[in-house]
């Protein structure tokens, strides 16, 4: 997948959620030689805020983990995260749990590949949680996007 595609969840006229994935070209990059980088970014609503978000990074080789490496743009700041482990052997898992006040929270993920083989896919699946600032509704979307990975 190339471009800019969004996946966003509304409720009436509201945006609640925005998620999207998307692969980087680094023919420009020889620095990024094994790698095949891409973008994960979410954002939400005026009204609302973040409770939680959660991704899983998994990979077309049913036996290959990702490992995945966060590469901060600029003077981007973004909230704290943890990789943890959720029991299968090829996911790798990010999760934030603590957003503050930030408007939208972009990752710039760059997955490293092993023995310079390339899979053919990456599946990024998430789970965003946000609420009400009012304190009301909570909302939980479960995107899943797949990347096609190719060679630089």
């Amino acid at each position: 997948m190339r471009g800019q595609p969004s996946l966003v969840y509304r409720r009436d006229d509201e945006r609640l959620v925005e998620f999207s994935a998307t692969t980087v070209d680094t023919a420009d990059d020889a620095s990024l030689g094994d790698v095949a980088p891409f973008t994960v970014h979410v954002g939400r609503g005026d009204r609302l805020a973040f409770d939680s978000v959660r991704y899983a990074f998994t990979t077309s080789s049913p036996d290959m983990h990702p490992n995945l490496y966060v590469r901060k743009p600029g003077t981007t700041e973004f909230p704290p995260f943890t990789f943890v482990e959720d029991g299968h052997s090829n996911a790798a898992v990010l999760r934030i749990d603590e957003f503050g006040e930030a408007e939208f929270s972009q990752f710039p993920l760059h997955f490293l590949l092993p023995d310079d083989e390339l899979p053919t896919e990456l599946t990024v699946g998430a789970r965003i949680v946000v609420a009400e600032r009012d304190g009301g509704r909570r909302y939980v979307a479960e995107p899943t996007v797949t990347l096609e990975l190719t060679e630089q």
